[in-house]
């Protein structure tokens, strides 16, 4: 019998994406969709969601966008609306520098010669 992985994930791309920006603060979209293995556009549409539910609020510095994440906001759905997403946050805090975590987390990955292609590659030992 072949043992196959699910394809489901217990936090959603939408928290991934929020806990990618309390820990790489000033990451570009691509390298978060890079860790958390999802389109740079992907992360783009999540930006978007999280900022129109004010999760994260939107300031343009330059060129370059910049997003504080509002931690007194209150969690969604019913079974964690009595947290707040600074608490939800505290859970996922790293004791790692983030370019450890890239590593890390991109060591199993393939980006085509664009960034648009990414595949899983499964190291053999």
């Amino acid at each position: 019998m072949i043992n196959e992985k699910s394809n489901w994930r217990l936090i959603s791309n939408h928290g991934l994406v929020l806990i990618c920006l309390e820990n790489y603060e000033g990451y570009p979209m691509r390298v978060i969709g890079q860790v958390i293995g999802i389109t740079e556009r992907a992360v783009q549409r999540i930006i978007a969601d999280l900022e129109k539910e004010a999760y994260i609020k939107r300031v343009k510095v330059g060129r370059k966008n910049q997003y504080s994440i509002q931690k007194e906001a209150k969690m969604r759905h019913s079974v964690n609306g009595h947290c707040t997403v600074g608490q939800f946050l505290e859970t996922f805090s790293l004791d790692c520098t983030p370019s450890d975590v890239e590593l890390n987390s991109l060591n199993h990955w393939r980006i085509g010669e664009h960034g648009s292609e990414i595949n899983f590659q499964i190291k053999e030992s």
